[in-house]
């Protein structure tokens, strides 16, 4: 009897202890300056050890991939950088199905505002250009969507007040498409056609979740800047020179 007495103590203890709350009374703070460690000595064996890595970086981000004659700015519904980047994505895209999926071709390329994270500058555009201009491992894919799937996402990027989009043109009225056309034809709901993005958007960022209802997807393992900085260098070496404009491709139809 005893011993279950002290069990039966031990188990109110414990009880009450769960119910044991703690508050901050004080939190003091305080800087540590690391102004003395930035001057410590390098060591030499680990700066010859580096050295090599971090020239040969930096010799591959400055080169020099082509000229633009003008800085490239974002903006909505429309803008010089998201059409020059998605018309850059529909090409290289097909050049790519030329030679792998001849029987195939891209109708339209969708990029996101939020995924160009700075303007294109006027002069040089260097390697390091396009890890500023893109910093994920966005990677590209193709996807088939019916007719009507292709109208319900136009609508979504509609009421996002627009994307970067190339071979669509529609406008927009009450955060929704009005007439959608595709290489300057209305959109048919009963024929397939092909999307390329980025797999951020693909996998349903931005709200692009309807994606997920394509009835093929191939995913290229072409990273986005990878295409980009191999555009930039044949244009290059074409001696041509990075020009854009809006052109009415996404218009307010108010």
């Amino acid at each position: 009897m005893k011993r279950y007495r002290i069990s039966f103590l031990l188990l109110i203890l414990l009880a009450f202890s769960t119910c044991v709350t703690y508050r901050v009374e004080k939190a003091e703070t305080a800087n540590i300056h690391l102004d003395s460690l930035i001057n410590l000595p390098v060591s030499q064996k680990v700066e010859k050890m580096i050295k090599p890595y971090r020239d040969k970086v930096n010799t591959d981000m400055n080169e020099v991939l082509c000229q633009s004659s003008e800085a490239l700015y974002g903006g909505k519904p429309e803008s010089p950088l998201t059409n020059y980047c998605a018309d850059l994505v529909l090409e290289e895209s097909n050049r790519f199905c030329a030679e792998k999926y001849p029987k195939m071709k891209i109708d339209v390329s969708i990029i996101n505002r939020g995924g160009l994270r700075i303007p294109l500058p006027k002069g040089e555009i260097k390697t390091m250009t396009m890890f500023e201009l893109m910093p994920f491992e966005n990677e590209i894919v193709f996807l088939k969507l019916p007719g009507d799937l292709m109208l319900e996402f136009i609508n979504h990027l509609a009421a996002r007040g627009g994307e970067g989009v190339s071979g669509l043109r529609f406008g927009i009225k009450e955060d929704k498409a009005v007439q959608p056309e595709i290489e300057g034809k209305p959109i048919n709901a009963t024929q397939s056609y092909w999307l390329v993005t980025s797999d951020y958007i693909a996998d349903g960022g931005d709200g692009s979740e309807i994606l997920a209802k394509s009835t093929e997807r191939i995913n290229t393992g072409i990273k986005a800047r990878d295409m980009f900085i191999q555009y930039f260098k044949r244009l290059g070496k074409e001696g041509k020179t990075v020009t854009a404009k809006t052109d009415g491709r996404i218009y307010d139809a108010k």
